[in-house]
């Protein structure tokens, strides 16, 4: 994954904004089909796969496109079977790669999947800030994000109520933009097919830090407790707060303060860090 550079976050921000005003969206929720409609872009029933094959990219590479525009046609290509929240995200990522000035002048002269490895994931993980920008209407989220007490629950609110986007992406974009020292865990649960048993076992897929949380976990640093596995089974869509042991190294435990949420398909702990941790 490309690191993009706070200066760059900023710049990516202030064309999304100008999108927003260009367009009058002026309160969330964003609906999608107008952003790309106000692009007068379209959405064309084509094979991805298809496209993807004379791209030339290695398999691992393509399975994580899920959408492709061809700026010329003023086309979008999704992936087959896209879920709705998937496919809302994938609508304004592709609509900041064609809005952006300088992916929008690059794309004219060659294809995104043409270009360097490097180049493709640095213009990938600036679409992606555009979207989120976009979505998250800039820095209306902060605004009203600082209207309720530091949290999940604050963080699903905004989900549910204002923005109408996936709970991933809001508290992923809610920790990105914390000055609280705070990180997010993403869980898999893990259960045998067809078993009807309690979920007892997760899976760490990935982690998201804000800039003000110090350190990083290395592979079996967090251990599942009873508690997050209570929350699976018991405490279905509420938020839960419990403590959290992290393993240091050596023998050495740090205790820390942690909020958990399970939806259908994960769970979500937020670990906030005490200031000077």
């Amino acid at each position: 994954m490309a690191r993009i550079t706070a200066a760059a976050r900023l710049t990516v921000r202030a064309e999304a904004e100008k999108f927003l005003a260009k367009y009058g969206f002026m309160h969330p929720p964003l609906p999608p089909d107008e952003a790309i409609a106000a692009r007068k872009l379209e959405i064309v029933p084509l094979s991805l796969d298809d496209l993807l094959v004379k791209a030339n990219l290695p398999p691992h590479k393509q399975a994580k496109i899920q959408a492709v525009l061809d700026i010329n046609e003023r086309a979008i290509v999704f992936r087959s079977g896209l879920g709705l929240q998937r496919q809302n995200w994938g609508k304004l990522h592709e609509v900041g790669h064609e809005f952006l000035p300088w992916h929008k002048e690059l794309l004219y002269c060659c294809p995104l999947l043409w270009l360097p490895a490097h180049q493709l994931d640095q213009l990938e993980a600036e679409a992606d800030i555009f979207a989120a920008e976009a979505f998250f209407f800039g820095g209306q989220f902060t605004k009203l994000s600082a209207e309720g007490d530091f949290g999940l629950h604050t963080a699903k609110q905004l989900a549910e109520q204002v923005y109408g986007t996936s709970y991933h992406a809001t508290f992923t974009h809610y920790v990105e933009e914390s000055n609280v020292p705070c990180c997010l865990l993403v869980w898999k649960p893990i259960q045998e097919a067809l078993s009807i048993r309690p979920i007892s076992q997760l899976g760490l897929l990935y982690y998201i830090k804000s800039d003000e949380f110090s350190g990083h976990f290395q592979p079996g640093m967090i251990t599942e407790n009873e508690k997050l596995l209570d929350i699976i089974n018991s405490h279905h869509n509420d938020v839960v707060k419990h403590e959290m042991q992290i393993d240091l190294g050596q023998g050495e435990l740090e205790v820390v303060q942690a909020e958990s949420f399970c939806n259908s398909y994960n769970v979500f702990t937020l670990v906030i860090q005490q200031k000077g941790s």
